[in-house]
């Protein structure tokens, strides 16, 4: 065999050996990104949407805890657990108008959770975690202009917190429960009214103290009024039986018995003066014992 095909035939196996070496070198890199970056990591308390960045179709399942490629694959996930607004049990204060025009500022605070078998629906209709949070919050500001809208100030001043924070909440479900958003809690931890209306609630609070007072004071005048009038009552009947007691020959001879019985405690001092009647009607006094 001539030199130059032998030479041919070197140069072409160095050459196939080059090109192995970047393939190979080529393949390794790709498994290192793969490793690296290829892979979605679905936590137990996540569930994630597939979608296809090709063609754009999204998989109709959504997809609980696992590891899942990403080769000509797009993954959102969503948190499974309560969401707090706003974090760390904090409150928000909003202004809204009432049925009479009045400012009344509402502080609140809400949790919410997603529907796991919604997450695709969330996703088609609202879209990741953050547009979620912003329908919500969106939702929930519109919920209390329309629950504070419903009411007169002085009404809504009257009834209790959870009153108003039930309403709130109802309007707020009617919106995210269709879309797989669940209203968990939804607390309202101040009503601020303007200032004017503070002060005529508080007048007429006031007022309210001061008549229960006046009345209260009514209340124990007619019961000593009550008391006089029964002992009045009292000293009445006792005179009646007395003056029935004392008339006719009963009546007499109980007098002269109790007159009998009073000059012989007389009898028993020293310096009385005793009074007794006679048949000539000129009384005649003596002392006793003198």
């Amino acid at each position: 065999m001539s030199t130059p095909i032998r030479r041919s035939r070197l140069d072409l196996r160095k050459t196939f050996r080059g090109a192995g070496a970047i393939g190979a070198g080529v393949l390794v890199l790709l498994v290192a990104m793969l490793l690296l970056f290829g892979f979605n990591r679905v936590d137990d308390f996540e569930v994630a949407v597939k979608r296809n960045p090709v063609t754009g179709a999204v998989d109709p399942i959504p997809y609980r805890q696992g590891l899942y490629h990403s080769i000509l694959r797009s993954w959102t996930n969503y948190d499974r657990r309560e969401i707090e607004y706003p974090p760390s049990g904090q409150s928000e204060r909003l202004a809204a108008l009432t049925a009479d025009q009045l400012s009344i500022e509402i502080d609140a605070a809400y949790r919410y959770r997603l529907n796991p078998d919604s997450v695709v629906h969330l996703f088609l209709t609202v879209g990741d975690k953050r547009a979620i949070h912003n329908f919500v919050y969106n939702t929930y500001r519109s919920a209390v202009r329309d629950a504070v809208s419903e009411l007169l100030a002085a009404d809504i001043l009257s009834r209790e917190r959870t009153g108003i924070g039930g309403r709130i909440e109802e309007l707020m479900s009617e919106e995210l429960v269709p879309r797989g958003i669940v209203m968990t809690q939804f607390f309202v931890r101040e009503i601020e009214p303007p200032e004017a209306l503070r002060l005529a609630i508080e007048q007429k609070l006031a007022r309210e103290q001061q008549v229960q007072a006046e009345g209260y004071q009514t209340q124990v005048v007619e019961e000593q009024a009550n008391q006089k009038r029964a002992e009045a009552a009292g000293i009445r009947d006792a005179q009646e039986i007395i003056a029935t007691s004392l008339t006719g020959t009963a009546g007499q001879r109980y007098l002269y018995w109790r007159y009998l019985e009073m000059l012989g405690e007389v009898a028993e001092g020293t310096n009385n003066m005793v009074i007794a009647p006679t048949e000539g009607g000129i009384p005649l006094f003596f002392t006793p014992g003198g």
